[in-house]
C-alpha cells in the first residue's frame, strides 16, 4: 500500500468514526492504532483529519483502493464502528454501503 492509498483508508475508517458527530476516546484510541500500524506519522495524520468529511462519497473512495486493501476494509470498519462499544444506525448504513460496494467487486 502506498501513502496515498494508506491515507484514504484511514480517510474512510475516520468518516465511520465521525458519522454520528462525535468521536469517543476509544474511537479516538482505535483510529490511533490504524495510523499506527500503517505507519503514518504525525503530518500525515493530521492530513487525514482534515480530509475527513461525512459527506464523502464513501464508495467512490472504497473503488479507489486496490483489491487487497478492499478486502480488509469491512472487517475494518466492523471493528471501528464497535470501538465504543455502540454501533449507531448511522454507522451500520456506512459499512451496508462499503459492504455492498465491495460485492459489485466480487
Amino acid at each position: 500500500m502506498d501513502i496515498n492509498e494508506k491515507k484514504l483508508y484511514c480517510e474512510i475508517v475516520a468518516q465511520l468514526l465521525i458519522i454520528d458527530g462525535a468521536i469517543t476516546d476509544d474511537e479516538r484510541a482505535f483510529l490511533d492504532q490504524v495510523f499506527g500500524r500503517l505507519g503514518l506519522d504525525a503530518d500525515e495524520r493530521r492530513d487525514v483529519i482534515h480530509h475527513v468529511n461525512v459527506d464523502d462519497d464513501i464508495e467512490a473512495k472504497v473503488q479507489r483502493l486496490a483489491p487487497d486493501v478492499r478486502a480488509a476494509l469491512s472487517a475494518e470498519l466492523e471493528a471501528a464502528a464497535g470501538a465504543d462499544h455502540e454501533i449507531l444506525g448511522s454507522e451500520r448504513d456506512i459499512i451496508a454501503r462499503v459492504r455492498a460496494t465491495l460485492a459489485g467487486f466480487g
